[in-house]
C-alpha cells in the first residue's frame, strides 16, 4: 500500500526541467507577439506619414513673382487709389489678369447682393427655371448635367425644386430669396445679373474672395466697383483688405473713409 502511494505521488510530481523549458517556450511566444505589435505600430506610423505627406504642395512662386512683391512696401498700408495702382504695375502676366479682393472679418454670418456698376469681371451662365421647364430641370439635376453656374428660379417652382436641394444645396447653386435668386419676374433678375449684380459669401474661415474688375477696364471702372462692394460691408468687422491680380502678390489697403 506504502508503496502504491509513492508511486502515485511521483506521478503528480511536475519536472523541474519540463517547467523550465515551457516557460523558455512561452517567453519566445511572447516575444514573437511583441515584435508583431511592433511591427504593426510602425506601419500605422508609415501610413500616417504617407497621408501626411499626400497633402497638397502650396504653389511654387516664380522669379516674377517675388520680383513683383520685392515692389511691395510691406509696412505700409496703401490707400485705395495707390493699391489700385500697385497691383496694375506690379503685374506681370501675358494675359488680361482679373483684379480680386480678399477680406478677413471678426465675425461670421456676412453675405450680400450688389450691383458693380462697371459691371461684372466674368459672365455667369444662368439657368431660368420657371413653371414652363421646372420638370425638364429637375430630371437634369437628378442626372447630374450642370452646364450653369446660377439658377435664377420664380418663386412658384420653389416647392419642386425643393426636391433637389441635397444636391444643390452642397454645391451652392440652390436659389434663396436673400440673394436674389427666387424672384416673381425671372427675366428682370437675369438682366440684372448680366449688367453686374453679384452675390457674395464667406468662405469657412471668415473670409471673402470676390473677382472685382479686369486690368484692361483701368483704374476708374476698377475703383468704382471696389468703392460699392466696401461700402456694403459692416465696417466695424474688417480685419483686413488685400488687392490682386491673377498670379500675383497681394497689396494690403487701408479702408476707405
Amino acid at each position: 500500500m506504502a508503496q502504491r502511494v509513492r508511486d502515485i505521488v511521483s506521478d503528480e510530481i511536475i519536472d523541474e526541467d519540463t517547467v523550465k523549458k515551457e516557460v523558455e517556450e512561452a517567453k519566445k511566444e511572447l516575444s514573437k507577439e511583441k515584435k508583431k505589435v511592433e511591427k504593426e505600430i510602425e506601419k500605422g506610423e508609415e501610413k500616417k506619414e504617407k497621408v501626411k505627406s499626400k497633402k497638397p504642395a502650396k504653389p511654387k512662386r516664380g522669379k516674377k513673382y517675388f520680383a513683383a512683391k520685392a515692389k511691395i512696401d510691406k509696412e505700409k498700408l496703401y490707400t485705395l487709389d495707390e493699391g489700385i495702382d500697385k497691383v496694375l504695375e506690379i503685374s506681370f502676366v501675358k494675359f488680361d489678369p482679373t483684379i480680386e479682393i480678399h477680406c478677413s472679418f471678426s465675425t461670421g454670418g456676412i453675405r450680400s447682393t450688389i450691383i458693380l456698376p462697371a459691371g461684372a469681371p466674368t459672365e455667369k451662365k444662368i439657368a431660368e427655371v420657371t413653371e414652363k421647364n421646372i420638370d425638364d430641370f429637375i430630371a437634369k439635376i437628378k442626372a447630374k448635367k450642370f452646364d450653369f453656374d446660377l439658377i435664377i428660379a420664380s418663386t412658384a417652382v420653389m416647392p419642386k425644386l425643393a426636391t433637389v436641394a441635397k444636391i444643390l444645396g452642397p454645391k451652392g447653386m440652390m436659389p434663396s430669396p436673400k440673394s436674389g435668386t427666387v424672384v416673381e419676374d425671372t427675366k428682370k433678375a437675369i438682366l440684372e445679373m448680366k449688367s453686374g449684380k453679384i452675390e457674395y459669401h464667406q468662405d469657412d474661415q471668415k473670409n471673402i474672395h470676390l473677382a472685382i474688375a479686369k486690368a484692361s477696364w483701368g483704374k476708374e471702372k476698377i475703383k468704382e466697383n471696389l468703392e460699392v462692394f466696401i461700402k456694403s460691408l459692416p465696417k466695424n468687422k474688417i480685419l483686413g483688405l488685400y488687392l490682386t491680380s491673377t498670379m500675383g502678390p497681394s497689396v494690403k489697403i487701408e479702408l476707405p473713409k
